[in-house]
This record gives C-alpha cells, structure tokens and sequence, in this order.
C-alpha cells in the first residue's frame, strides 16, 4: 500500500516509475491500488481521462524481478519501501548496488523506524554517499510530510536533491533529520500509543474516552483509533523486532525486556491472541462494519472491553480528560526536547511541522513545541514529569531533559533558548 502510494507521487510528478515486488499477489494489488487513485483522480477533476490514461499506460510500468527487468537498472532513483524487517531491506540494498548502473543513483528507503547506517551498510563504500532515508506518511499520495533522513554517510548533495525532489517535483512538505531508532515522528510517537494502553490497563478510562479526550484536545483521532488505521500488527512487528516481546512458545518476556522496564502485553496480546489488527480486519481497539461509515467508523467493540478487564489487576478511579492528555502528551513532547538535545531535529520548529502535516497535530495550537512553550508553560511540564517519573521509575521517557532542566533554571522558554542559540551549529 505504502509503496503504491509513493509510485502515485511520481507518477502525478511526470516521472517514470517502475513498481516492484518479488510476490506476483502484491504487485497486482500495488497496480490495482494505483489504478483506483488515479482513477478517482479523474472521477474529482483532478485530471483527464486522457491524463490517467497516458500515466497508467505510459509512465507506469512493473516487474517481480528488478534484476530482469530491461530498464530498472537505468534507474537514477530508487525508494525501497517493503515491511520493517532490516535483513529483508539490507537484501534488497544489496542486490540494488549489482543491479542499478548509474554510480550516482539516488538509493533511499522508506523506512520509518530503521537505521539508515544500517541499511546503507549493504551498499559498497562508494555508492553509500548517495543513500539517505525518504519516509513517506501514510497515506503517501495524500499525507504531506516527508522526514529526510541523513545518515552518517549521506553526501550533503544527496540531502540537497532529496530536498529539491520532495518540495518541487511532489509539492510535499520535506523536513530534514537525523538518523535514530523512530527518526522524529515515530520516536515520539512511541510515548504516546504506550501511555493510552497503560491508561486501559490501570482501568482509569475506556477505550473511547482515552481516544475522545484527544480528540477533544484538538488531535485528528485519538491514539488507539490511529492504530487502527496504521495497523496494531506493526506496532508489535517493532515490538518484537527489538526483542521486548513475549515468546509466544515459553511465555517468557523478550530478552530486552530489562528488569524494572515498564511494558504493557495488552497491545501485543490484542494482536496475537485475537487477531484485531486494525481496520484492515474490520477489527482492532474498535469494531469495524463496512456498512458503516465505509467500514471506517470506529464502534466500541464489546470483546475488547472484557478483554481489557483481564488486565487490570488494580483498577485505578477515573482519569480526567486532563490527566490523560498529560499522560499522553507529556512523555511526547519530552522526547521532543531529548531530540534537540541530540540534534536529530535542528529546531522547535521543525517537530512543530512533522506533528501538524504528519501526526494531526492541531494548527491552531502551534505544534508540541509551541503549546508546550507557550499554553502550558516549562515550569508545570517539568512539574508534572517529575511526578510522572517517580510515580512510573521504569519509563524513560518520563524523565525530564537536560534542555528543559536548562530552560526552566534559566527561566525561558524553548524558543527563546533556541534564538539565543541560533549561531549553534547542528550535526545535520
């Protein structure tokens, strides 16, 4: 589907684009999922009909095999975009550096949670100036965002082009950041969908309220209906990948899983033992009907509401719609500023941006950065984690960060730490 989505952009760009996909059954359904959107494209004006039908016949082309494949290995730019598995990807980098002749060809992944060091890894020395990572949102041919990931060895003139192609060939919106477990969005990301399980665990709120208190709160859905849409399965693929989970033979938690760790086998267990993956399977956090709402209304579903029950083990008084948006988006934005810490975003600003056009965060409220800044204030978010840290030791991301410590000492805000710092140089 992602894949799909990205070939969309190009196409509706003027470029030539080669789909692959080693299964003959994905490769139809990537071509079928193209043909609908711009099909659709045609049903709402967007284009002609003779458009669509020069892009579909023209400029699209498709193989299982990119090694067979007469023109693929002319490719200037290349963007893998499979299933977050790191062996499956380095496989496919590798045979990309036999396969594409062009020494200079751009080689960029899509992955959203991966090292891109890593994945460059299987590319020879020479050709791992030209890879960096281009993550696509989806839905790719809608979302605007893209994070450009710079790895250790990208060459600024690669970071440069991926630039120039995301904000005028794609008209999307292109923000630059460093390479790290998640990148910007995803990593922050974490803290969020974590908080709103141990929230249904403690028994202080239900499914819909977690949800409805974000919504109310301005975000475009709520946490648990977000992954529904993106697909629960994912999130316990990186779960696994990084060995927190259990092992579904012994029962026994991930090797990972370091004492005192703070970790919740709800999500992972909604998954494994019901199989509610998320929309995609009519069913996840929520029930899904397709005679309702186009199958993509979220009804409060009854299975997981006694499911839930048989995690709670003591069953908390209920939380107000201000505790669980503190809970939520505490941890968030926390992670936001150990980010900055670490120059893996240049500046406040540029999370403000990843969070309204990939995340829902609302406009209006300016972005984590700005409301944490500016609606909250650092002095009671530095209060609040202090609370959240000692009451939950064994969450990481509950502990206050060195540049919020600094701001808050120094009595200003996040911005104006920042214009101070303004001839401070990034890693990026």
């Amino acid at each position: 589907t992602m894949g799909a989505g990205i070939a969309v952009c190009f196409l509706k760009a003027g470029c030539q684009v080669i789909l692959v996909d080693s299964n003959q059954k994905g490769l139809d359904r990537g071509i079928k999922t193209i043909t609908h959107i711009i099909k659709q494209d045609v049903i709402k004006g967007r284009m002609t009909s003779q458009q669509a039908e020069i892009i579909l016949t023209k400029h699209l082309s498709y193989t299982t095999d990119m090694t067979s494949h007469a023109n693929f290995c002319k490719c200037v730019l290349v963007i893998e975009a499979v299933f977050e598995n790191l062996q499956v990807k380095q496989k496919i980098f590798s045979t990309l550096d036999k396969v594409i002749i062009n020494p200079h060809a751009l080689l960029l992944s899509n992955t959203s949670t991966l090292s891109i060091d890593l994945i460059a890894s299987a590319l020879s020395i020479p050709r791992r100036p030209y890879c960096a990572g281009m993550h696509f949102f989806s839905p790719a041919h809608i979302m605007k965002l893209v994070e450009i990931v710079v790895s250790s060895t990208s060459a600024p003139e690669t970071i440069a082009l991926v630039q120039f192609i995301t904000s005028k060939r794609l008209g999307k919106i292109g923000v630059t950041v460093g390479n790290c477990p998640g990148f910007v969005g995803n990593r922050m990301i974490h803290p969020y969908s974590s908080e709103a399980v141990f929230l249904l665990e403690e028994g202080g709120a239900t499914v819909p309220e977690v949800d409805m208190a974000l919504y109310k709160f301005g975000m475009a859905m709520g946490p648990l209906s977000m992954g529904d849409l993106a697909g629960n399965d994912i999130g316990f693929l990186i779960a696994k990948s990084k060995g927190l989970t259990r092992d579904p033979k012994t029962g026994k938690p991930g090797p990972n899983r370091n004492p005192g760790m703070r970790y919740s086998d709800l999500a992972d267990d909604l998954v494994v033992k019901l199989g509610r993956v998320g929309i995609k399977a009519q069913k996840g956090w929520y029930d899904y009907d397709p005679k309702v709402g186009k199958g993509r209304k979220p009804i409060p579903s009854k299975e997981v509401e006694t499911f839930i029950s048989k995690y709670i083990q003591h069953p908390s008084s209920k939380y107000t719609q201000q505790e669980i948006v503190e809970r939520c988006l505490f941890g968030l934005v926390n992670e936001g500023f150990k980010i900055l810490e670490e120059n893996i975003a240049q500046k406040p600003s540029d999370i403000d941006i990843i969070y309204i056009y990939g995340y829902g965060w609302p406009a209006y409220k300016g972005g984590p950065m700005y409301w944490i800044d500016h609606e909250v204030g650092l002095a009671y978010f530095l209060k609040r984690l202090e609370q959240m840290h000692h009451a939950f030791p064994g969450t990481s991301y509950y502990k206050p960060s060195k540049l919020l410590k600094e701001c808050v000492s120094l009595g200003i805000t996040l911005e104006e730490y920042y214009n101070r710092q303004s001839s401070k140089k990034s890693k990026l």
